[in-house]
């Protein structure tokens, strides 16, 4: 299925109106790349057709990042849906992400060709990298956010799911001081557990570059319910184990895209 008919049918799909012909369903209108690689992502308003509101929207479409994702793509969920489910859960669990709208795919002889996963965008908001970036240490508000950031990881991990790449860009940061409040994004490598172990949570928070914040967020994060020592003795190692992964894949392969 070429893009030009797979966006026509998202359209279709989240507006009413009919997906017969790509050339009769008004494309998404102000439509704007956020994102090229690895994958597309896109905002855009409803067409004129739509029975809802004008509202703004998120389309991310996923790509294969090489041979062996299309070859096992028949045995998995695609993405997108692995987002929608995943961003469901965190609703039900009251954790903020932007809300989902729906999820596409298209298979041929069960290989997935191409998946999609739109939701609404979230309006006023700073990916969290660059609001710690710009704001501590230098600002009272730092702590404020950090802790919020300490309450979301332990409210999601306490609801049993494991997000994987969980790092300050997959943060959305919404609100003004005292009314702050944060969305995850980036849902698709999720996994779901009825609890989670002091490994899978520490794993998680390996991916905050938090810097000379990271201690006082680990303390934050584990009160009295968590070893502190433990849990950030669990997370150095995962970081250093994939720092020297990352050297390692750099020497090996020097023309390799980052992605």
């Amino acid at each position: 299925m070429g893009q030009k008919r797979f966006l026509a049918d998202i359209t279709s799909l989240i507006s009413g109106c009919s997906p017969a012909d790509p050339g009769l369903v008004p494309p998404l209108k102000k439509l704007r790349i956020i994102k090229h690689t690895p994958n597309l992502i896109l905002t855009g308003e409803l067409p004129s057709c739509s029975k809802s509101p004008r509202t703004q929207y998120v389309i991310k479409i996923f790509r294969h990042r090489g041979i062996l994702s299309w070859i096992i793509s028949p045995f998995k969920e695609s993405k997108a849906f692995k987002s929608y489910k995943t961003a469901i859960r965190l609703v039900h669990s009251s954790l903020a992400t932007p809300s989902p709208v729906i999820a596409v795919e298209s298979r041929k002889l069960g290989f997935v060709t191409v998946s999609s996963y739109v939701t609404l965008a979230v309006d006023n908001c700073i990916v969290l990298r660059k609001f710690i970036k710009e704001t501590c240490p230098k600002d009272p508000l730092c702590d404020e956010v950090l802790e919020l950031l300490a309450n979301y990881a332990l409210d999601m991990h306490d609801n049993g799911i494991w997000h994987r790449d969980f790092n300050l860009s997959n943060f959305l940061l919404t609100g003004s001081p005292g009314s702050f409040e944060l969305n995850i994004i980036d849902l698709n490598r999720a996994k779901y557990f009825s609890s989670l172990r002091i490994w899978h949570r520490a794993l998680d928070l390996a991916r905050l570059d938090l810097y000379q914040h990271q201690e006082k967020f680990f303390k934050m994060y584990c009160r009295d319910r968590f070893k502190f020592k433990t849990m950030l003795a669990i997370a150095r190692l995962a970081r250093s184990r994939r720092s020297l992964w990352r050297n390692f894949i750099n020497k090996a392969l020097p023309n390799r895209k980052k992605k």
